[in-house]
């Protein structure tokens, strides 16, 4: 096996879990957009945190937030 081969393999798994990275920032701020959107509804923030996947206190903070 050349270097290069190994070199670009390394870059594949580099890459590989950036983009994994990305997709789980992604879901983060859809979960986050989403509890904020079923507070504003009204909806109360152990009910969010169990529906959305989020921590209770992320859930509380976001809740503070918007007051």
């Amino acid at each position: 096996m050349y270097f290069s081969d190994v070199l670009e393999e390394e870059k594949d798994k580099v890459r590989k879990i950036a983009r994994k990275q990305r997709r789980q920032e992604g879901a983060r701020e859809t979960a986050i957009k989403n509890a904020i959107n079923l507070l504003k509804e009204g909806d109360s923030p152990e009910k969010v945190a169990r529906c959305i996947g989020l921590s209770f206190e992320e859930v509380q903070k976001l809740a503070e937030e918007i007051k």
